[in-house]
């Protein structure tokens, strides 16, 4: 007799042979393209961590000059993870005395709980402390972008957040959606389980707009491994961008750092998933495939999935 209820379906997506195609992809063909990929969508890998946040620090910093030298606003979504490029980003801006007024900064989410409210903005865990902390504090003060400029996805924005990007922009989205690829194939916390609201209506889904969200299991595993593996210790929902922002957006600039040493690197199988399997709602971040932008992967990532490996070795 088999004892327990089937979990399998938290696993959001599983079709063996998509899997096995994906899981074979080595490290010297991961920036091979597909035939369904986008004319202007590149994948790139970058051998080095230190590399890779001065490759984002400038891309985010040359968008940033050009859109003032040009004399319009900026306009872009920016992640908290990965968050290596924000103080060598923060030194640039502050050696060419670098003007900001033209810049506006919206975040893709941050932590809440069930009832609505968001995490104390005093908590490690917070975005908004960890964006203050490792860039905007580290701003000369002369330069640095004021309170109107940030925005932060929450209850008092929240049903007018995707209109507050689209004012700022005249009407046009984002320049550019930065952020990196989660465990369960997310952007943002646009998670997979969101699926299931929308009936099967693709074009309903690809239409949502930045919501209070539950997170699923695998994004509360995935964030439990900066403290020691402790579930327990990370608010269950979020307030996110949903897919129109994330869509509509003139370009998407994704970056995959997560490697723990030791080998170790959760991200191997889904940035191979993402980026090389089919488009679908069960890996939101695979629409990445489907629009103009970018994909930059650590070396570590790209290994090889290879395995079994023991995290002691």
């Amino acid at each position: 007799m088999l004892f327990g209820k089937d979990l399998l379906d938290i696993l959001p997506f599983r079709d063996a042979d998509v899997c096995d195609y994906v899981r074979g992809i080595t490290k010297s063909e991961i920036t091979r393209r597909e035939p369904h990929h986008h004319a202007d969508f590149a994948i790139e890998v970058i051998a080095e961590a230190e590399d890779l946040y001065a490759a984002l620090a400038e891309d985010m910093y040359g968008r940033i000059v050009a859109a003032g030298e040009e004399g319009r606003a900026f306009v872009a979504i920016f992640p908290v993870g990965p968050t290596g490029q924000y103080p060598l980003l923060a030194e640039k801006i502050n050696e060419a005395k670098t003007d900001l007024s033209h810049v506006q900064f919206f975040f893709m989410d941050e932590y809440a709980y069930e009832d609505g409210s968001t995490i104390d903005k005093a908590s490690a865990w917070s975005f908004e402390r960890i964006a203050d902390e490792r860039f905007f504090s580290q701003i000369n003060e002369g330069l640095r972008p004021d309170g109107g400029q940030v925005h932060f996805p929450g209850p008092d924005n929240i049903n007018a957040y995707d209109e507050m990007v689209l004012e700022a922009s005249d009407g046009q989205g984002a320049e550019v959606v930065y952020g990196g690829i989660g465990w369960s194939g997310h952007f943002a916390f646009w998670d997979p389980h969101l699926w299931a609201e929308f009936g099967g209506e693709e074009h309903h889904w690809r239409q949502a707009r930045a919501a209070h969200v539950r997170l699923h299991p695998m994004t509360i595993l995935h964030n439990s491994l900066r403290a020691g593996g402790d579930w327990t210790s990370i608010p269950p929902c979020a307030y996110t961008i949903g897919p129109r922002l994330f869509l509509t957006a003139r370009y998407r600039s994704f970056w995959c750092d997560a490697y723990m040493g030791s080998g170790m690197s959760w991200q191997r199988f889904v940035t191979r998933l993402a980026t090389h399997g089919p488009v679908t709602p069960l890996v939101p971040a695979s629409y990445l495939q489907a629009l103009p932008g970018k994909v930059t992967v650590l070396g570590a990532v790209a290994e090889d999935i290879g395995g079994p490996s023991v995290s002691w070795q």
